[in-house]
């Protein structure tokens, strides 16, 4: 355990750093192709070797600079700051998203898992396929569109009874949470409905069966235990579906966190003016701001599955020796 551990920390950083270059190296050349590409950018000169401006971010990180943005009217916001306030945002609601995908998937796939005979109850397969089918993203739009026409047919007046855009503590959280936690919640519930009919079947269970065990001991003591590893890595897998699909559902509802900064690094203008691509959208392919940005969610795939494949391993101690773990999740 402690070699898995270790192997898994040592990957961590190795990993940032890489994902930290890669997103410099994109938005750096990609901003030039772009300026390139502009009417107006037939005097841009040739980009500045990636190594050489690397080393200049590197220095200004030991220095504590991680640069800064231009904003409107001549001023700038570090960097560190812009990432600070977005990743409290996301934070949040990933955290509500994903508490509320646990608990409504492992009801679900409890509730859908028959006893008598061992099987998945019939109507957990509509439920899976229609959420599988359906990403966060087109969830989120279906919201705004049901909002859209009921105020439509309202009046020009009305208002939606729920907030479609914009950021808040309060009922602006509704929607994107309901947005993200759709998919992973199919996705756990099927997991677990599948896994646990399956081990309620098995040999021993019906033994134990025979011996007086209830049902209900049968499930929580003996199958639950056995299947709890791959539901665990599961959940990691429904964490990173939720983490991929943060991007879209922030930049739909103006969600201010990570996602849609990401988006908006990533997302070109659509004009062109005499003075480039820069000062149409002052986050569009920022150097530093898409380095910070891909090295924290590569930082969040890597602690979600370390923690999971950490805890899989505890509570399977069969997983210590075969590395079950990744024909899981």
């Amino acid at each position: 355990m402690a070699r898995f551990v270790f192997r898994r920390l040592l990957i961590l950083p190795l990993a940032m750093i890489l994902a930290n270059f890669l997103g410099l190296a994109y938005s750096h050349l990609a901003h030039y192709f772009h300026e390139v590409q502009n009417p107006f950018g037939s005097a841009v000169v040739n980009p500045t070797p990636i190594w050489s401006v690397y080393l200049n971010y590197i220095h200004g990180i030991s220095q504590l600079d991680f640069g800064s943005m231009p904003l409107s009217g001549g001023k700038t916001v570090p960097v560190i700051e812009v990432i600070t306030d977005s990743t409290l945002a996301s934070i949040g609601l990933l955290a509500l998203a994903y508490i509320l995908s646990l608990v409504l998937g492992l009801a679900i796939g409890f509730s859908a898992t028959r006893n008598e005979p061992a099987e998945v109850k019939g109507w957990l397969a509509p439920i899976s396929a229609a959420g599988q089918a359906m990403p966060g993203f087109y969830v989120g739009t279906l919201f705004i569109l049901g909002g859209i026409i009921v105020i439509g047919h309202s009046g020009a007046d009305s208002e939606f009874w729920l907030p479609l855009q914009g950021f808040g503590w309060d009922s602006h959280l509704v929607l994107p949470t309901l947005a993200l936690l759709a998919r992973p919640t199919v996705q756990i519930a099927q997991l677990t409905a599948n896994l646990l009919s399956d081990e309620l079947g098995k040999q021993y269970v019906v033994a134990a069966r025979s011996h007086g065990l209830t049902w209900r001991m049968a499930r929580w003591k003996h199958a639950l235990r056995n299947v709890l590893a791959p539901v665990i890595l599961n959940m990691a897998a429904s964490f990173r579906t939720m983490v991929c699909e943060l991007i879209l559902v922030e930049y739909l509802f103006g969600w201010q966190g990570l996602g849609r900064l990401l988006a908006l690094t990533l997302i070109p203008p659509s004009t062109a003016t005499v003075s480039g691509l820069a000062n149409v959208n002052n986050t569009f392919l920022h150097p530093e701001l898409t380095a910070a940005l891909m090295a924290i969610f590569t930082l969040l795939f890597l602690v979600a599955d370390g923690i999971a494949s950490t805890a899989a391993r505890l509570v399977d101690h069969r997983l210590q020796s075969t590395g079950e773990e990744r024909h899981f999740g």
